[in-house]
């Protein structure tokens, strides 16, 4: 399966940022070799901070919604990130999806967990540092 054509993946190793931008309708074969991928890209270059660019994604399936809450997020969690922000999708369906696994996972975070709107505004708050405020005055879900 070609994950290339769903997932570009990019690096800021300057602020060790990760940032997926998922496209379409995607395969649950290109889904998660595209998620294990990120873990994979994240242990190599101990990254603390990821986005999720979700705005043109279109529905996760429940076995892929599962298989996050199960599978992924566990591995998810040894990696130590601080800061794990979501762009918000336009398709109704993607936000139901990510909105169930983040409740269903909100107890069990270890990061600071974030939703906004443009990517640009979700990298900014990736970037700044941990251990202060954000300025951008933004809800926390943690």
């Amino acid at each position: 399966m070609e994950t290339e054509s769903y997932l570009q993946m990019e690096t800021d190793r300057l602020h060790l940022l990760l940032v997926l931008h998922w496209q379409g309708f995607v395969p649950s074969d290109a889904y998660r070799d595209g998620m294990t991928e990120a873990l994979q890209v994240s242990r190599k270059t101990s990254l603390q901070s990821w986005v999720m660019d979700m705005k043109h994604m279109k529905v996760i399936r429940q076995a892929d919604q599962e298989w996050t809450l199960n599978t992924w997020f566990p591995q998810f969690q040894l990696l130590g990130i601080k800061r794990l922000a979501f762009v918000i999708s336009d398709d109704i369906f993607n936000q139901m999806a990510v909105s169930s696994m983040v409740a269903t996972l909100r107890p069990k975070f270890h990061s600071e967990v974030e939703y906004f709107q443009e990517v640009n505004s979700a990298m900014r708050w990736a970037q700044e540092k941990t251990s202060g405020l954000s300025d951008f005055g933004l809800f926390s879900v943690k």
